[in-house]
C-alpha cells in the first residue's frame, strides 16, 4: 500500500472516529460534559476568592466557593455517567490508594477524641473529611471526564491563576494579606505557585508554539515572584526539583554512558545529603540546625518533639483530623512563650506533613497518604519505561510530587494547595483511561426520572446542609462584632451556633472573647446588669457545651475560666464553678503558664491570697525567662502589703530578665 493510501486510510479512520464522537456527544452527555468543565474552571479560581466580611475571609469563603462547586460537577457527573458508561470510573492504583487513604482518615475520626471537630474542622482551616470528601469528588471527576486537550485548556488558566496572584503579591502593600495576595499568607501562596510553576514548564515543553509562548511569560512572572517573596520552603524546594530533573534527564535519557554514570551518582549524592540534612536538623550545635533555626525558628523543633510524643500515646488511627491542638496542649512547652521558641502559644498544626499525619492519622493514615505518592510514581514511570509517555511528562510531574512533599515537611496545606494537588493527582490518573479511539461508548440511556430526582434531592440536601447553612454561620459569626446592642448580639450567637456544626468551639470561644473585649469598651459599660448576665450565662452555657463535647479542649476550658473572672464583679457566684473549671485546665496542660496564671486570679477574687502566690511561683518555675509569671508574683505580693516580699521577687526577677526593670518599677512606681 502506497503512502497516499495510508494516509487516505487514516484520515477515514480519523473522520469515523470524530463521527463516532460526535454522534455519542450529543443532548444530554454534552451539556453535561460542558457544565462540568465550566465548573472546573471555576474552581481554578478558588485561590481568589476573598470575603472580608466574613470570620477568616482568606480561608472560610474559599473552602465553601470550593465545595459548593464540587458538589454541582459532581452531581452533574452522576448523571453523565448513567447516561454515558464511558466516564464512568476504572480502578487504577491512585483511586485505590485515596481510597484507603479516606478510609483511613474516617477510621481516625471515628476513633479519634472529637469526631465532630474532625468531620467538620473549623472556619481557620476548613480541612476536615468533609472538605477530603470533596476533594476526592473533584479528583474522581476530572479523571474520568477529562482528556488531552480539555487538560491543556485547564492548566493554562492555572497557571494564569498563578500570574494573577504573583502580580497582586508583589504589587500589594496591604498587611493584612502578609505577602500571599488573596491568599493571604506567603507560604501558603508559595506552596500553590509551586504547582503551577512546574505546571507552565509542562505547557513549555509539551504544547505548540503559542500556548509554549504564554506559558513561558507565566512562569516567568511567577519565578520572579518566588525569588522576591519569603516562601523559602518552596523557593529551595522549587530549585531542588529543578536540579532534580536535570539529574534524572542525565541518568535516563542520553545515550552516552558517562552522562547516565554522571547522572545516577548525582542522584545518589543528593539523595543522601537531603537525608544527612534532615538528621542534622535535629542535632544541635551543627550548622544545619543553626539555619534551621535561624530561617524557621526554634518553634518548629519544639513543636515536633511534643508531636512525637503525641504519636507514641496513639500510634496506629491517632488522634484523629483536625486534632492536634488537644496534642500540643497536653504536652506544652513552657519556652513557647519566649521569642527563642517562636513566641506562638497557639499551634493547631505540626508544621510538618509527617508529624502532622502521624499524629492526626496514626502510622496507618501516614502510610497511606505515602501510598497516594507511590502509585503515582510508579504510573508514570511505568508508563515511561513502556514508551507511552516521554521523559518530561514522567520527570516533570514527579519532581513535583517531591518538591510538594518536601516542602510540606515546614508548612501545611489549605484548599488552594489541596485543590491544585489533587488536580494533579487527577490529570496522572487520567492516563489510565483507555485512549478515546479505543474506549467502548457503551450504550446511551434515556434519562431515567425517578433517578434524577434522587440525585436531585440528595444535591440539595447536600448543598443546604455543607455549603449554605456553614456560609451563614460564618456570615453570623463575624456580624457579632458589628453590633453594641446586647440583644442583638445574642440574636446572633444564637443564628451562628444553630445554624451548623462546622468550627462550633472555635466559635464559642471567639465569641466570648469578642464579651469580653466588649465590657472593656465604653458601650460595654453602659450596658444594663440584666442584659449582661443574660449575656454572660447565655456564652458561659455554650462554652460548657463545647467541654462536654470535647473533653480534651483546653481552650474551652480556659476561656471559660477567663470569662468567670473577668465577671466576677458582676456575678460573684461562679466564682466556684471558675477554680472547678481552671484546675481542670491545668489538668489538661500542667505544663502551660496561662491556666496557674488564671487560678492565681480566682484565688484572689476568693481572698485566698496565699494560695495565688504559690501558683504564680509556680508559673515562674515552669520556665523562669518568662517576664509574664515574675510580673504576676510582684503584683501578688504588692497587693499583700510585703514590702520585703516584693523587693525580694523584684530582684529575682531582674538577675534572670534584665530588660525587666522597667517594667517592674512602673508596677511598684518607682520610675
Amino acid at each position: 500500500m502506497g503512502k497516499r493510501s495510508r494516509e487516505k486510510k487514516e484520515r477515514r479512520l480519523q473522520g469515523g472516529v470524530e463521527q463516532k464522537r460526535s454522534e455519542t456527544e450529543t443532548g444530554w452527555e454534552k451539556i453535561l460534559k460542558g457544565i462540568i468543565f465550566i465548573g472546573t474552571i471555576l474552581i481554578l479560581f478558588t485561590p481568589l476568592i476573598l470575603r472580608s466580611e466574613f470570620f477568616f475571609p482568606f480561608v472560610g469563603p474559599k473552602s465553601l466557593y470550593f465545595m459548593g462547586l464540587v458538589e454541582i460537577i459532581f452531581f452533574t457527573w452522576l448523571f453523565l455517567i448513567i447516561f454515558s458508561p464511558k466516564y464512568r470510573p476504572r480502578l487504577n492504583l491512585i483511586l485505590l490508594a485515596l481510597i484507603l487513604f479516606l478510609i483511613a482518615l474516617i477510621l481516625s475520626a471515628v476513633f479519634g477524641t472529637d469526631f465532630s471537630n474532625s468531620f467538620w474542622s473549623k472556619f481557620e482551616r476548613m480541612t476536615g473529611v468533609l472538605m477530603m470528601l470533596h476533594l476526592f469528588f473533584f479528583f474522581l471527576v476530572i479523571f474520568s471526564v477529562f482528556k488531552e486537550k480539555e487538560w491543556v485548556q485547564i492548566f493554562a488558566v492555572s497557571i494564569f491563576i498563578g500570574v494573577i496572584l504573583s502580580s497582586i503579591a508583589l504589587i500589594s502593600k496591604n498587611p493584612s494579606m502578609r505577602g500571599g495576595a488573596t491568599i493571604g499568607n506567603e507560604s501558603f501562596l508559595g506552596t500553590y505557585l509551586l504547582f503551577d510553576l512546574f505546571l507552565a514548564l509542562y505547557l513549555i515543553f509539551k504544547t505548540r508554539a503559542g500556548l509554549r509562548i504564554y506559558s513561558s511569560f507565566c512562569f516567568l512572572i511567577m519565578a520572579v515572584w518566588m525569588i522576591l517573596g519569603g516562601a523559602r520552603a518552596a523557593k529551595l524546594s522549587v530549585l531542588g526539583g529543578l536540579i532534580l530533573l536535570l539529574f534524572l534527564y542525565l541518568a535516563l535519557v542520553p545515550k552516552k554512558k558517562f552522562l547516565k554514570y554522571l547522572g545516577r551518582t548525582l542522584l545518589i549524592l543528593s539523595l543522601i545529603g537531603f537525608l544527612v540534612s534532615v538528621y542534622l536538623v535535629f542535632q544541635p550545635d551543627n550548622i544545619i540546625h543553626q539555619k534551621f533555626i535561624e530561617q524557621a525558628s526554634r518553634a518548629r523543633l519544639v513543636v515536633w518533639e511534643k508531636a512525637w510524643k503525641g504519636f507514641l500515646e496513639r500510634p496506629w488511627l491517632g488522634w484523629g483530623p483536625e486534632n492536634f491542638e488537644f496534642v500540643f496542649a497536653k504536652y506544652f512547652n513552657p519556652c513557647m512563650f519566649l521569642r527563642e521558641c517562636g513566641g506562638e502559644i497557639w499551634f493547631d498544626r505540626a508544621h510538618n506533613v509527617v508529624f502532622d499525619f502521624l499524629v492526626q492519622t496514626g502510622i496507618i493514615g501516614f502510610l497511606s497518604y505515602l501510598l497516594v505518592f507511590g502509585t503515582v510514581f510508579l504510573i508514570l514511570w511505568k508508563r515511561f519505561f513502556k514508551g507511552k509517555i516521554d521523559f518530561l511528562t514522567a520527570g516533570i510531574f514527579s519532581v513535583l510530587l517531591i518538591s510538594y512533599f518536601v516542602q510540606n515537611l515546614t508548612v501545611f496545606d489549605m484548599v488552594s494547595s489541596y485543590m491544585i494537588f489533587f488536580l494533579v493527582l487527577g490529570f496522572i490518573a487520567s492516563f489510565t483511561l483507555p485512549k478515546e479511539e479505543n474506549q467502548i461508548p457503551g450504550k446511551i440511556s434515556s434519562p431515567n426520572f425517578l433517578v434524577a430526582f434522587v440525585f436531585l434531592i440528595l444535591f440539595i440536601f447536600s448543598f443546604v446542609n455543607f455549603i449554605v447553612k456553614p456560609f451563614k454561620t460564618d456570615y453570623y459569626t463575624i456580624e457579632v462584632i458589628k453590633y453594641q446592642d446586647s440583644a442583638k448580639r445574642l440574636d446572633f450567637y444564637k443564628k451562628a451556633l444553630e445554624t451548623s456544626p462546622l468550627g462550633k468551639h472555635q466559635i464559642r470561644t471567639f465569641f466570648a472573647e469578642q464579651f469580653e473585649n466588649f465590657l472593656q469598651s465604653e458601650a460595654g459599660k453602659k450596658v444594663s446588669q440584666k442584659d449582661l448576665l443574660e449575656e454572660l450565662n447565655f456564652l458561659t452555657d455554650e462554652l460548657k457545651k463545647s467541654i462536654n463535647e470535647s473533653p480534651l479542649d483546653f481552650r474551652s476550658y480556659l476561656r471559660l475560666g477567663q470569662l468567670y473572672n473577668t465577671l466576677f464583679t458582676v456575678d460573684q457566684t461562679k466564682i466556684a464553678e471558675a477554680e472547678e473549671i481552671i484546675q481542670k485546665t491545668i489538668e489538661l496542660s500542667p505544663t502551660n503558664q496561662q491556666g496557674y496564671w488564671e487560678l492565681a486570679q480566682t484565688k484572689l477574687y476568693e481572698g485566698k491570697i496565699e494560695e495565688a502566690l504559690s501558683l504564680a511561683e509556680k508559673a515562674v518555675e515552669l520556665d523562669k525567662k518568662v517576664p509574664q509569671s515574675h510580673l504576676i508574683v510582684i503584683q501578688i505580693a504588692k497587693f499583700m502589703g510585703d514590702n520585703e516580699l516584693v523587693k525580694k521577687k523584684a530582684e529575682e526577677a531582674i538577675e534572670i530578665i534584665p530588660e525587666l526593670e522597667p517594667k517592674i518599677k512602673e508596677i511598684l512606681g518607682t520610675n
